[in-house]
């Protein structure tokens, strides 16, 4: 598809879907030129209830009176806010798909924003509203989209066009991210993805290494192998690095977690739901295709994403319960289950990463825990951070992107509960209580003074149902923070 701007009388646009919003109490500029056009079509038909404002009510009809579009999808916005945005405007696109060119009249929608606001959301759901999951069967209705997806605007507007486009390039990243989350793990193994992370690199111009198992035993990478053990794919570190800002300008760092596939280990997990656990890797994917969506919108800023490829399996090898790893940062780990493994790939790759970097700050992402959706649901990832400054920008970059995240504590006594007779840390607490908690304390341990912030992704990466799938959250929270870390 390509995504452009269009101008000029709305009415003349030919193409072959226009999209308007029908607010509560009144007309939209756009409505209202249809309405004089076909002599109060518009308002009769709202009054019989053909076309209703109640947010979410969808009308088609084709070669409506007085405008030149194949096709009006009437769009109900209510007294539409900021949060109904998406879910409204995905639903306009979702049944005006059928026409080869869409005009968006979305800057009309919501009086009380911001245009480019408007305009950056109306890109990023344009690129993605039509998105289906790759699936592998042999025979599958070919699913056509629009060849474009355009934004009206009466007049041209610099600052509008440049955020449509942003907007775009924030979807793509999101498809990125869903493409790898979506893949069966015997396709998406650790290798694989060292090989999609250095065929990326090449085509942006991005710097790659990559770790295989000897040179992370180099590093003393203990934690990380251990959970590798039981796997017969071997694991692989990636780090891409962007250099975007100026040359002595310390990195931000983006920390992902990658299981390929989380089977538990020998604390295995119940069979009901365990495909999901392809999922695992979505904060890796994450963390690939935000810095690449960076470097592609080249963002003045230096990155640097540090992502642990692994799969925990519970082979003849596999690290047990009360096995002992010693962490590259030097500190023990008592294994006491063995299926809290993120933590343990993650506390290797976040120490490396502070060591060799020393960025200003570091984010990381993670499926971490359970107890992260029984706590905020599958709508808001939870944040923890031991930076005040870093935690806000965080918060506001969610809130503009309608990526939200919650602010979740971390204190000592979260530490404490991970006290081991055996090690320097246990990696799980004796308690039920706090799991989520527990774990971003866990890996408070390894970040020293650094600004550090953990997203807890686990009830936001995928769905699951009748809709299946990965999101691709967090990407449009980290690319509105990398924005802010340019500016």
């Amino acid at each position: 598809m390509k995504f452009s701007m269009v101008s000029g009388d709305v009415l003349k646009l030919e193409c072959g879907a226009l999209v308007v919003g029908i607010p509560a109490g009144g007309l939209t500029p756009t409505a209202e030129a249809l309405d004089k056009a076909s002599e109060g079509v518009v308002s009769r038909w709202i009054e019989a209830g053909d076309i209703h404002p109640c947010v979410g009510k969808v009308a088609v009809f084709r070669d409506f009176p007085g405008c030149k579009a194949e096709r009006v999808v009437f769009v109900g916005l209510g007294k539409c806010k900021a949060r109904d945005f998406q879910r409204v405007l995905k639903l306009g696109i979702d049944n005006a798909y059928l026409g080869k060119e869409v005009v968006l009249t979305t800057l009309e929608w919501l009086p009380d924003e911001v245009p480019e606001w408007i305009a950056e959301q109306s890109g990023f759901i344009a690129c993605t509203a039509l998105d289906r999951p790759k699936n592998y069967k042999t025979f599958d209705i070919n699913w056509k989209k629009p060849k474009n997806i355009d934004l009206y605007v009466p007049d041209e507007n610099k600052d509008v066009e440049k955020a449509y486009a942003e907007g775009v390039s924030v979807g793509v990243g999101v498809q990125m991210a869903k493409q790898y989350g979506d893949m069966p793990a015997n396709l998406c193994t650790p290798k694989f993805m060292a090989e999609e992370c250095m065929k990326l690199a090449g085509s942006l111009g991005l710097d790659v290494t990559v770790f295989d198992e000897k040179a992370m035993e180099k590093l003393g990478m203990g934690c990380l192998l251990g959970v590798a053990k039981g796997s017969h794919q071997k694991p692989r570190m990636v780090v891409i690095e962007y250099h975007g800002g100026k040359k002595d300008d310390t990195p931000v760092a983006l920390v992902g977690k990658g299981l390929t596939f989380d089977s538990g280990g020998i604390s295995l997990k119940p069979a009901k739901g365990m495909d999901e656990m392809k999922y695992d890797m979505c904060g890796a994917a994450a963390m690939i295709a935000s810095i690449a969506t960076a470097a592609a919108m080249k963002l003045p800023v230096n990155i640097v994403a540090a992502v642990g490829f692994t799969e925990n399996m519970p082979g003849s090898s596999a690290t047990k319960p009360g096995d002992i790893l010693k962490s590259y940062a030097g500190k023990t780990v008592e294994v006491l289950n063995t299926d809290a493994e993120g933590r343990l790939v993650l506390c290797d790759v976040l120490a490396y990463t502070i060591d060799k970097f020393k960025p200003k700050c570091v984010v990381d992402a993670a499926t971490l825990t359970g107890a992260c959706v029984v706590a905020l649901g599958n709508d808001i990832a939870g944040l923890f951070s031991n930076d005040e400054e870093l935690a806000v920008s965080l918060m506001m970059a969610g809130d503009t992107a309608m990526d939200p995240v919650w602010r979740m504590p971390l204190d000592i006594s979260f530490t404490k509960a991970l006290k081991s007779n055996f090690a320097d840390l246990a990696n799980i607490s004796d308690s039920r209580g706090a799991g989520a908690c527990t774990a971003a304390a866990f890996l408070e341990e390894f970040v020293g003074d650094t600004p550090w912030a953990h997203l807890d992704i686990a009830g936001v990466a995928n769905k699951s149902g009748k809709e299946k799938g990965s999101t691709g959250r967090p990407v449009p929270l980290l690319i509105n923070f990398l924005k802010d870390q340019a500016e």
